[in-house]
């Protein structure tokens, strides 16, 4: 048997960024330039999107899914959640969720938390559900206004069984 030929591996290749005459400090209600989960001012829809694309996990996932956004200036974030989900603002898993937003929000924020009977804004978890039952909604609306499933109702007496259609990305 021969031994095989080692293989040397190309150093890596890093691509230099443009050279910048000047870099303008982000405001406080913006993300460094080179945050990719938000662009522009810190809103509602902006927090959602950027807890979604976090990827926290356990938790902290649980915690900043269940927070509304509320304001985001001078370095705090205030952040609404109902009393029903007090349990998960142990300083641990804010500080947790502090350091996992440092890097799109150009610091670690001092996150402060407000009693919210209603969320004032939607949050991950409502964004989420929401998505889930209108991909539900389509997904049997579909099925029962297919022609070959309307024949077998019609003239076998075939039954749908609730609960049973799911759409795609859920089968």
């Amino acid at each position: 048997p021969r031994e095989p030929e080692p293989v040397q591996a190309a150093p890596p290749v890093v691509d230099a960024p443009p050279p910048e005459t000047a870099r303008r400090a982000p405001s406080r209600t913006e993300a460094p330039a080179g945050a990719s989960a938000t662009r522009g001012p810190l809103d509602e829809a902006a927090w959602v999107d950027l807890v979604a694309g976090l990827g926290l996990r356990g938790p902290v996932r649980e915690l900043a899914a269940h927070a509304a956004f509320i304001d985001w200036t001078g370095g705090v974030l205030r952040l609404a959640l109902p009393s029903s989900d007090d349990h998960l603002k142990a300083p641990f898993l804010v500080t947790q969720l502090a350091n996992a937003l440092a890097p799109a929000l150009g610091v670690a924020p001092q996150i402060r938390f407000e009693d919210a009977v209603e969320a004032p804004g939607e949050t991950l978890h409502t964004r989420t559900a929401r998505e889930r039952d209108e991909r539900q909604a389509a997904a049997e609306s579909a099925f029962l206004s297919d022609p070959h499933v309307q024949r077998l109702i019609q003239q076998q007496g075939a039954r749908v069984v609730p609960d049973s259609i799911r759409p795609f990305d859920e089968a």
